[in-house]
């Protein structure tokens, strides 16, 4: 059987101050800022074994919110 481990990358976008901010938060770790944009986090991501499984959007008026789950297996 396998198990899987999983992790999550929050990315919040402020309209009015063009500034953006991507986090991500692994499995037994505290969440933490990441440098490069929201393509590239998930890209490193996904060189390391993740998988996307599921994403989430929101905004209202200036700003946005995303989230993406992501897993991969235990070793």
């Amino acid at each position: 059987m396998t198990t899987w481990e999983y992790a999550s990358v929050i990315t919040a976008n402020d309209a009015e101050s063009q500034r953006a901010g991507v986090s991500v938060k692994l499995p037994g770790g505290q969440l933490e800022r990441q440098a490069g944009d929201t393509s590239s986090v998930l890209n490193r991501l996904g060189s390391e074994g993740w998988e996307l499984v599921s994403y989430h959007s929101s905004g209202a008026g200036s700003w946005g919110f995303e989230q993406f789950w992501l897993k991969r297996p235990t070793s």
